[in-house]
């Protein structure tokens, strides 16, 4: 049996426990207190039929329970010949209060006591909770509290099975996905917080085992992409160690030393830097941000690079002054802007739209696919053009997240990369 179903079974036992001991104190408390007090009552009056066939001289209803002394002598009474139905106590009237309860013959009695001149007339009676019928009720009242026990456990432990089946089910999943593993059994999807639970799961899944796909093509890219200059690197450093390359050729070897070198450089720069914003490391100095001025400032600094595909930049911008870190959206800015770059045919054009609380960047590329919008921020996504190592949109994504402006993508027959602000 599972923890979850012994707290569950527990919970339904004790509240059923409690009530039943409650019941039963206040049902003896109540009735009791009642019961005596029609007893007396009851006694009082029989006591009054005694006293009124002593005074008429007539016989004492064989029926009645009853002690008649005279100057504390017991008086053999005339009971019209009736068998009692039970022994008789002995009783002194002398140490009787009117309303008493006293021990005779084994058993607990209530007595009333009438005294008339030297006559004592001694009625008496079971205490009422001794009786068969009050017994008889505690039998019914027990029958019933064991009953509703069994009905309890039976159903608390058919709706334990219901609820701890399925969470077992999902331990065992997520026992599985800790370690590796994502073909894994879940229990059908219910409408209730354990179906919410289940669905999150199987989501998790499938986004972790995504997210590792991705994470083995970003790690292959990524090796491929570090090995490559430094094969070139090694191979160029081998050939000026053993002297085969000209001397007009030596200025052309360090410089294609220099740009593998930077390249790597590059890629461990963009790490680092994802690895600082992920983990909220990475400070940002907020001041007035001109958004124009720094767009045209980016534009024409990446003017040559433009050149290269005969790329035409279209500025249509407003004046606009935002609340930013210059350096982290000049780096998203110059990242929306390579993408384009990329992405757009030779002769293209890419549109850069700012108004009061929109910046867009446009291109004529072939657009983004559906299905890679929802990934394209990630780190280890990347379009099919992009020389680059799918870390500039995670980049982008996490500055802009930090910022607390919201961010998206759009596409049409080009991309539309936007940014908004309050």
């Amino acid at each position: 049996m599972s923890r979850l179903m012994k707290k569950l079974l527990w919970t339904a036992i004790l509240p059923l426990v409690v009530m039943a001991l409650l019941t039963f104190g206040l049902t003896s408390l109540l009735i009791g207190r009642f019961a005596e007090t029609e007893s007396y009552d009851q006694l009082e009056r029989e006591a009054d039929i005694v006293y009124e066939a002593l005074v008429d001289g007539r016989g004492i209803p064989g029926q009645l329970d009853v002690l008649v002394f005279q100057d504390g002598e017991a008086v053999n009474l005339d009971r019209g010949g009736r068998m009692r139905r039970h022994m008789t106590p002995v009783l002194d009237p002398d140490s009787l209060s009117e309303r008493d309860e006293v021990s005779a013959n084994g058993s607990r009695l209530l007595t009333f006591l009438r005294e008339e001149g030297d006559v004592q007339i001694v009625t008496y009676a079971p205490v009422p909770l001794s009786t068969p019928q009050f017994r008889q009720i505690y039998v019914i009242l027990g029958s019933g509290f064991l009953l509703a026990l069994l009905v309890a456990i039976g159903v608390t432990y058919w709706m334990g099975l219901r609820l701890t089946s399925p969470l077992i089910k999902l331990k065992q999943a997520t026992t599985a996905i800790m370690s590796g593993r994502h073909d894994i059994a879940l229990p059908p999807v219910t409408d209730d917080e354990i179906g919410d639970l289940t669905e999150a799961v199987r989501q998790m899944n499938t986004s972790l085992e995504e997210k590792e796909r991705l994470q083995n093509t970003f790690i292959s890219g990524v090796t491929h992409d570090v090995r490559t200059p430094l094969a070139i690197v090694r191979n160029e450093a081998e050939m000026l160690e053993l002297g085969v390359v000209k001397q007009e050729d030596v200025a052309a070897t360090g410089r294609s030393l220099t740009e593998e070198v930077d390249r790597i450089d590059r890629l461990v720069s963009q790490m680092l830097e994802y690895s600082k914003l992920s983990a909220g490391k990475l400070a940002l100095t907020m001041g007035s941000v001109h958004v124009s001025q720094l767009i045209e400032e980016t534009v024409l600094r990446m003017d040559d690079w433009f050149l290269q595909k005969e790329v035409a930049v279209v500025l249509e911008l407003e004046d606009v002054t935002i609340q930013a870190d210059r350096l982290a959206m000049e780096r998203v800015l110059s990242n929306f802007l390579q993408n384009a770059y990329h992405a757009s045919p030779i002769g293209g054009v890419i549109t850069i739209r700012l108004s009061e609380r929109r910046l867009e960047i446009e291109d004529e590329g072939p657009g983004i696919a559906e299905t890679m919008r929802a990934n394209i921020w990630d780190m280890y996504v990347k379009g099919d053009r992009s020389n680059g190592h799918g870390l500039g949109l995670a980049i982008n994504k996490l500055l802009l997240e930090a910022h607390q402006l919201t961010y998206g993508v759009e596409s049409n027959e080009g991309a539309i990369f936007w940014i908004e602000w309050d």
